[in-house]
């Protein structure tokens, strides 16, 4: 049974949505100042299971409405950096996960059970990767230090499971307008920045907290200082319409003051702020050209990245031909695209002395690659199923090339998954099922929590024409999306075809099993809400 989130909007959400709304802004803001201590760890708060089967029925419903960007080079960036700020934190990185949001306002937010989404206008807007980062470490400072689990604990099961649906709604309603217009209708008028604002003294904690923790990360703590001063002088020019990240995240002049005593920074002038790597200015460039989606604003970006430009910051002749090559792919223009790729990589290695081809960084080789794929081997229109299985004597010089190619650079960057996963599907595009089938093998072994690798297993298996290990895989998807119901059924349908096969009913019957008791637990976690 798919979860129907109109009907969850409708039906329970009303009733938080209505009391909510009755109070007004003075006893809200009271009753959140009304929480138990920041320093007491215990109290009325929620615990950390149920935290994180609040955050994963959130993201099931946020991810169900494609609200997530999946891209493997963005979502890899922002999960290394938060992950390098979790450990300087003594975290674990498995407590946590970093997503993308294609959205152009600046913002960022913690949920419960630690995820923790990222706009894409963030990424754009934070002109050094300190910055980036100083933002990260503020919202991993309000998981840490519990702040959601207070801002949750005091509310019936049957209030939290409203608010989860209630804010995965909100959240897909920025980027979806249709949800928007069902949540209008349903009286939705609740905001998202009541939902996931913190008290003022759960913000300041966030900043001594994060402040600490960029420190013992290595990053420079001026970052901090920086975006957060370049916010509040934005927050005198927006007035009531102020940046997403200024109205869940208040700014006041005795924390803008406080983070500057921690860096030492009173008497010392402001610096030139500047780009501290190509590789983040890559990442930047990514982040612009997520959100331009129409043709004109797409048209208008090209010519943003003829030439260097203020706005924006970029001015890296090497990252302004990467930013044409993404406009031109966006557009269709598969060839005019992969020629921005090459001259990109042209640039890079004219701004260098002396230079090894593993040194050129891996967005612009991603890029060449990736245009050179879909032009020599674009995607099949045949079934998967009826597609031809071949072997490496079969490839004609052409492919051999860019086989060769895919092979060597996953060899320079053997650890980055985005590369894993488009040389997995460079072998499919090719006919090479069997290798294909092999290498996901092993790398889903790896990458056990990873739902792309199980997508492209998938797809292997149902070219090899074994339907139950497709749909095992499948399953496995699913399980991984939270999405538990849909993964049951599918090994279900892998079991009628493994009937004859009593080793691979056995795992198929200890798979689904896992599925039912993660289904019963999600079920057992709500039923107070339906």
């Amino acid at each position: 049974m798919r979860f129907d989130f109109r009907k969850s909007v409708a039906s329970t959400l009303c009733s938080v949505l209505m009391l909510s709304s009755s109070l007004s802004p003075a006893v809200y803001a009271d009753g959140l100042s009304n929480l138990p201590s920041l320093g007491d760890a215990g109290g009325a708060e929620l615990s950390v299971q149920d935290e994180r089967r609040l955050g994963a029925l959130i993201m099931k419903d946020y991810r169900t409405f494609g609200a997530v960007n999946t891209d493997p080079e963005v979502t890899g960036y922002i999960s290394r950096l938060g992950n390098k700020i979790i450990q300087a934190a003594s975290e674990s990185p498995s407590n946590f996960e970093f997503f993308l949001v294609t959205d152009k306002s600046v913002n960022a937010f913690a949920m419960p059970g630690g995820y923790i989404g990222v706009h894409t206008g963030l990424i754009a807007a934070s002109q050094t990767e300190s910055e980036l980062a100083s933002v990260l470490a503020h919202e991993v400072g309000h998981v840490t230090q519990r702040h959601i689990a207070r801002r949750f604990g005091q509310q019936r099961q049957s209030s939290l499971v409203a608010t989860a649906a209630m804010i995965a709604a909100l959240l897909v309603a920025g980027s979806n307008p249709q949800a928007a217009t069902g949540l209008m209708a349903a009286g939705a008028g609740y905001s998202i920045d009541q939902q996931l604002s913190f008290s003022r003294d759960a913000e300041r904690e966030a900043d001594r907290v994060g402040f600490l923790t960029l420190q013992q990360a290595g990053f420079d703590t001026q970052g901090m200082v920086d975006f957060f001063g370049r916010l509040q002088s934005a927050s005198r020019l927006y007035e009531n319409n102020a940046p997403s990240y200024l109205r869940t995240h208040p700014l006041t002049t005795e924390r803008i003051a406080d983070i500057r005593n921690r860096a030492g920074l009173e008497s010392k002038p402001a610096r030139n702020l500047k780009q501290e790597s190509l590789g983040f200015e890559l990442i930047r460039v990514k982040a612009l050209v997520f959100a331009e989606r129409s043709n004109q604003q797409l048209a208008d970006r090209l010519r943003t990245f003829e030439s260097a430009n203020e706005q924006d910051g970029i001015k890296d002749p090497a990252a302004l031909m990467y930013g044409r090559s993404l406009v031109l792919n966006a557009m269709g223009k598969k060839q005019d695209a992969l020629v921005a790729g090459e001259k990109a990589i042209e640039l890079y290695k004219a701004g260098q002395p002396v230079i090894k081809k593993s040194e050129v960084p891996l967005l612009l080789q991603s890029q060449r690659m990736r245009m050179a794929m879909d032009l020599s081997l674009p995607l099949a229109m045949a079934p998967l199923d009826q597609r031809p299985v071949r072997d490496r004597s079969a490839l004609n010089a052409k492919e051999t090339v860019l086989l060769g190619q895919l092979t060597e650079l996953r060899n320079e960057f053997r650890n980055e998954m985005s590369v894993r996963l488009m040389y997995a599907e460079g072998l499919q595009r090719l006919g090479l099922f069997a290798e294909s089938d092999v290498y996901l093998k092993d790398l889903s072994q790896a990458y056990r929590s990873v739902p792309e690798v199980f997508d492209l297993l998938a797809q292997s298996a149902l070219a090899l024409r074994r339907p139950a290990d497709h749909h095992m895989a499948l399953a496995q998807s699913y399980n991984i999306r939270g999405a538990y119901l849909p993964a049951i059924e599918q090994a279900e349908i892998a079991k009628r075809f493994a009937s004859d096969n009593y080793y691979l009913l056995a795992e198929i019957d200890a798979k689904q099993r896992e599925y039912k008791r993660k289904a019963d637990a999600e079920r057992e976690f709500t039923k107070f809400g339906n």
